[in-house]
């Protein structure tokens, strides 16, 4: 089976809509189509950009819902330790959590339309593609 992280946005965009290419990958995954990889540092920024009051409002999210979609997270994924340390996404360093899970769990790919991401291209054989990209991949 696939292992793939997808970075923060494509997580949210598919939690707060329920159409769109990051909603048709989140669907893919509850079907089982492949594993998501996530890590503490990918959990804990998911949960504040969930918690952003914009977000909240706009999508009427309440702290308990937000809980709930962390558990569901959590529970149908794999959660890497973030031991690692990497130093490879120089231009945004926060983005090397994305790395770091991918080198962690052997992923196949990180799934990102971060530009500082996607520059890298391809690191220790992990693909770093676009989400329409990766739903293409998923469809052949």
């Amino acid at each position: 089976m696939l292992k793939v992280v997808l970075d923060t946005n494509v997580i949210v965009s598919g939690i707060i809509t329920d159409h769109g290419v990051p909603f048709d990958i989140l669907e893919k995954w509850r079907k089982g189509e492949f594993l998501l990889v996530l890590s503490k540092p990918i959990l804990k920024e998911i949960e504040r950009v969930l918690n952003y009051p914009k977000i909240k409002k706009k999508r009427h999210l309440t702290k308990e819902t937000i809980q709930n979609v962390l558990v569901v997270l959590r529970k149908y994924s794999l959660t890497t330790p973030a031991d690692t340390k990497l130093k490879v996404v120089l231009k945004d360093p926060t983005d090397n959590k994305f790395i770091i899970a991918a080198v962690e769990s052997n992923a196949d790919y990180i799934v990102s339309g971060d530009k500082h991401l996607k520059d890298i291209g391809c690191f220790q054989n992990i693909r770093i593609i676009s989400p329409v990209e990766f739903l293409q991949t998923l469809s052949t």
